[in-house]
């Protein structure tokens, strides 16, 4: 896939924290007993191939838009972002820190990024991100693909880290993936 590079750190549970955040994630959002109807349906073996995952993925995204609404897809796969081996904290934090440094001015703060490459920009009130690089390890050896159903959770994630970061609720929405075909991911995030 273009623009996929493996993370630094691959965990040995990846496929038990994916099914675990899955399952809590479809009982958060819908019901535990639709959570065990599709955990029973979608097993996905430890230490599974690139290419089994990418399988899995395929077949996850597939049931989840079969079976429910666009909005709860969305909240469902939200709810399932990762924490990048512990770093999502450390990096928020970080990122808090430069934030406050820049007496919380969101245009220096963008351009404090964008010095730095991040081809970041301010639209209307609302900030966009952008990834180069897509590093989730299920998608190693995905194809690509029109759904977003499964970059959702890149927008739970990213809703976190500004969360953190502005210290108020925000607003996530992924606009395109790399997934998709395009250079690189665009998300909104409204205040």
């Amino acid at each position: 896939m273009k623009n996929f590079s493996m993370p630094e750190y691959v965990s040995p549970t990846l496929e038990t924290d994916e099914l675990t955040r899955l399952k809590h994630s479809l009982e958060k959002n819908v019901s535990r007993e639709a959570a065990e109807s599709i955990m029973a349906e979608l097993p996905l073996a430890i230490n599974s191939t690139p290419d089994i995952r990418a399988e899995w993925v395929e077949k996850l995204s597939a049931v989840l838009e079969n079976s429910f609404d666009e909005k709860t897809v969305k909240n469902i796969r939200q709810g399932c972002h990762c924490n990048e081996n512990g770093r999502l904290e450390d990096t928020a934090n970080n990122l808090r820190q430069l934030y406050f440094s820049l007496d919380k001015n969101l245009s220096r703060f963008v351009n404090a990024l964008n010095e730095e490459g991040a081809g970041w920009f301010i639209k209307d009130d609302q900030l966009y991100t952008k990834m180069f690089l897509c590093e989730c390890p299920m998608l190693e050896r995905a194809k690509s693909s029109n759904s977003l159903t499964w970059c959702h959770c890149t927008a739970g994630y990213s809703k976190k880290l500004f969360e953190i970061i502005f210290e108020r609720t925000v607003h996530t929405e992924i606009i395109q993936s790399i997934r998709q075909g395009y250079d690189y991911c665009l998300l909104r995030i409204k205040f």
